[in-house]
């Protein structure tokens, strides 16, 4: 049934509602709450509405709209969610089995990879007879390749669900490959298959400090439901009506678990577009918001795009066939425009035609944004260059240090203070650590120019001096080099910023986010998302959709170089400027 994003539904009812980017989901959903907390009959003091989005940004615009009205409303991602409801209260149920220490688990971050425990668990393996050249354990622990190969198979573990509907935790196993000098080196699935059975006791090397990741949070609130239905009780009871946005977005897990908790008496509502599913890497799928049921659920469309200029409209319409979205604004605008040549000359262009209004750079990975933000040509940079600090440095205290400190500096740089603070917490021990912990950044940001644009040694040297003097120092050979060789800068540009709020951000960034005018940068070969666009199955042309259809006034794409047969193509839809 098509609706209009002002438009109310009952609110007594399982519903899915689709509708593509601009079309006012969240404003439909605002609406949607405050007309249960004005009607529902179900809500008391104790029973709240369950609000669940993607990202912490998503979560403060709709608090910011509800206003007073989310006094009743429990608004936050899925993770905070699940830990503050099912994880934090009842996790002891099953830490004995699980070996998770509860006196230490402190709440939840981002999955890390740590050499020691990969190399204690990879000894203790339980088939580690079975380990043989090429594969042997000195081999896979000391070998460059090898180990890198290892280390990105271990960044890719998630849980999914077998046969037999139980959780187990898998690697992709296309990740354990690294490339060095032009040499591939991959391990083989005869190796993986052996690694890949003693996984959960990798896991529990982490479990056993209190560390918990995401993921592991989905983990434990699956399994507490599963074994203690108590629980889902307790949820259902408190939360008479349950709303996801962004469900595009939502991994099997946290479908199975939502499935659990709409069986009886919650209302599920999912809100979402399979066209704008975009985190493939973290287990989501386009299908499931298609495919999701529960008994009497009624689906909603909406095709009306409040965001847009008519003209950007028409090239998200070429770009889909389902959804034909309708001008709300009906703002004609001007024709997008992409802009052919180096990236920052593009940028400028963009900048000089849009005047005093503000301009947004979207790019696809970090190391580009953040080359952007300080105006630097990321032709040349390497986008695995910290990794191959970590792996290339042999003292495990010192790399660390260094790695911990130039993450610190830069998230600290963008106003990521907590996250920077977090970085070098584990240098101090003394009762009065926090303060000297802000001291040590403040001292870094304070001496900033002193080494930011000079070779990683010289940052190392000032490390050596201003933090701890007792770190080692280098003998001729690899390490040396590389840290004589490389620039701070390269290494700095490589620092993920969490939630980035600066004018130039990756597009997984500016996800649920709108602005005015934007500069999508992208390479020859993405252009087929505009030529040959397929939403249904290529994860990459979702993502540079997601991208475009940020844009409010006016769109700009940069490719370095644009052949004159595919510029004829787009004649129609864009005006191409060459500088």
């Amino acid at each position: 049934m098509e609706i209009k994003s002002d438009e109310l539904i009952k609110i007594e009812e399982h519903f899915r509602l689709s509708a593509g980017p601009g079309a006012g989901k969240t404003y439909w959903l605002v609406k949607h709450i405050k007309n249960i907390l004005s009607t529902s009959t179900r809500l008391m003091k104790s029973r709240k509405i369950a609000c669940i989005t993607y990202t912490n940004i998503a979560v403060e615009t709709i608090q910011k709209r509800l206003g007073n009205s989310s006094i009743q409303v429990e608004v936050s991602t899925i993770h905070s969610f699940l830990y503050k409801n099912i994880v934090k209260p009842y996790v002891s149920f099953i830490s004995s089995e699980c070996g998770l220490n509860i006196e230490k688990l402190n709440g939840h971050d981002d999955s890390k990879v740590n050499l020691k425990k990969v190399k204690l668990w990879i000894e203790n393996h339980d088939r580690i007879e079975e380990l043989k050249p090429p594969y042997s354990v000195k081999q896979l622990l000391q070998l460059p390749d090898n180990k890198e190969a290892l280390i990105n198979w271990l960044k890719s573990l998630r849980y999914s669900f077998d046969s037999k509907n139980n959780l187990i935790i898998i690697g992709d196993n296309s990740k354990a490959i690294t490339s060095r000098d032009g040499k591939i080196t991959r391990l083989k699935n005869e190796c993986i298959e052996i690694l890949q059975t003693g996984l959960e006791q990798y896991k529990k090397l982490y479990w056993e400090e209190g560390f918990i990741d995401h993921d592991d949070v989905l983990f434990f609130s699956y399994q507490l439901i599963k074994k203690y239905p108590f629980i889902l009780e307790i949820l259902q009871a408190k939360y008479p009506y349950f709303f996801v946005d962004e469900f595009q977005d939502t991994n099997p897990i946290q479908v199975e678990l939502l499935k659990m908790i709409g069986n009886k008496e919650t209302i599920i509502g999912i809100i979402g577009d399979y066209a704008q599913s975009i985190y493939g890497f973290q287990g989501s799928d386009p299908k499931q918001f298609k495919n999701f049921s529960l008994p009497n659920l009624k689906d909603y469309i909406i095709t009306d795009n409040r965001r847009s200029t008519n003209k950007i409209i028409d090239v998200l319409n070429s770009i889909r066939k389902d959804i034909k979205q309708n001008s709300v604004r009906n703002v004609e605008g001007t024709k997008p425009i992409i802009i052919v040549g180096e990236k920052l000359a593009a940028i400028n262009k963009a900048k000089k035609i849009c005047g005093n209004d503000e301009i947004f750079t979207l790019s696809r990975d970090n190391i580009t944004s953040n080359a952007i933000k300080e105006g630097i040509d990321d032709a040349n940079l390497d986008s695995k260059i910290l990794n191959k600090l970590m792996d290339i440095d042999g003292d495990s205290y010192r790399r660390n240090l260094v790695n911990n400190c130039i993450n610190a500096v830069e998230l600290a740089r963008y106003g990521k203070y907590k996250e920077a603070l977090n970085k070098l917490d584990y240098l101090f021990k003394a009762k009065d650590k926090k303060k000297k912990t802000l001291k040590c950044l403040y001292m870094m940001l304070d001496n900033y120019n002193k080494y930011k644009d000079k070779s990683l040694m010289d940052f190392y040297k000032f490390i050596q001096k201003n933090i701890d003097n007792n770190v080692a120092g280098f003998r001729n050979g690899k390490p040396k080099t590389f840290y004589d060789t490389q620039k701070y800068e390269q290494l700095a540009l490589c620092v993920n910023i969490v939630e980035d709020k600066s004018n130039n951000k990756t597009i997984h960034k500016s996800k649920g986010d709108e602005f005015d005018n934007v500069i999508l940068i992208i390479n020859e070969k993405e252009l087929n998302f505009l030529l040959k666009p397929d939403l249904e199955y290529n994860e990459e042309h979702r993502i540079d959709y997601v991208a475009i259809s940020r844009a409010k006034e006016r769109l700009f794409i940069n490719i370095l170089v644009l052949s004159v047969e595919r510029e004829n193509d787009l004649k129609e839809l864009f005006e191409v400027i060459r500088i």
